[in-house]
């Protein structure tokens, strides 16, 4: 781990005023250029702890909390921290990933079931119409609340009932930044299938972390914003004011 040191190490730090005057979207591309190569070895640690597939879950929370230190400036040891937090959150993300597994299975089969012509012979095309709409648009939720729920389970102490309600919350919550980051989601994935195999490459060592750290990036602030105590976020903020910022 000696060639990342120099990426844990705290810098000089940088004035209020500098802080402010950034834009995230260049805070974006600053960040990233910076934790571009960890970024490729977090991808691989990443898809290397999914192979047992019932540890998928626990993984993608040690992934979004690196991501969501890389994001927020913070230091991180990614190897290190990353098998800390696959440890301290695997029953909740085996739990949180077997519920979106079946979820999302449910939604194709209720699709696929609605979009068969077959049952116009049934029931009027308007009742198919609507159902395919509700069920879209359910999809549509369900898909932005997986920006939100990995994030809070890394970033506070909740019941898994609480991290399911809040992320529903949220995915009805800001709806520019969700529709953001969705497409962006599915345009990373998407080319990746479109092009597949050539892709390879992508996913094997880039595209998984890389929407873990836009996604962290926007949501991250909502969360502490909406979720952490006034003491904890004003804590926040001070660090990531005066911590390295590159």
């Amino acid at each position: 781990m000696g060639i990342f040191n120099h990426y844990l190490k705290e810098g000089a730090g940088v004035s209020k005023d500098q802080a402010v005057e950034t834009s995230p979207v260049k805070r974006f591309f600053q960040v990233f250029a910076h934790r571009f190569w960890q970024l490729i070895v977090l991808n691989l640690l990443y898809l290397l702890a999914c192979v047992p597939v019932v540890t998928i879950g626990p993984a993608t929370a040690a992934m979004n909390y690196v991501c969501r230190n890389f994001s927020q400036r913070k230091p991180v040891d990614f190897f290190s921290d990353f098998v800390l937090k696959c440890k301290e959150h695997f029953r909740q993300g085996i739990a949180v990933w077997g519920v979106q597994t079946v979820s999302v299975v449910l939604l194709v089969f209720a699709i696929q079931l609605w979009s068969d012509p077959t049952l116009g012979a049934f029931m009027p095309s308007a009742l198919r119409t609507v159902a395919l709409v509700v069920l879209f648009l359910f999809g549509y939720l369900v898909l932005c609340a997986g920006f939100y729920i990995y994030p809070m389970m890394v970033s506070f102490d909740l019941s898994l009932w609480q991290l399911f309600k809040n992320s529903m919350i949220f995915s009805m919550y800001k709806i520019g930044q969700n529709l953001a980051m969705a497409l962006f989601s599915v345009v990373i994935y998407g080319l990746c299938i479109f092009f597949w195999p050539a892709s390879f490459p992508v996913l094997l060592f880039l595209a998984f972390t890389l929407v873990a750290f836009f996604n962290n990036f926007w949501v991250y602030p909502l969360l502490e914003k909406y979720i952490a105590l006034p003491e904890d976020t004003k804590e926040a903020e001070e660090e990531s004011v005066f911590e390295d910022n590159l």
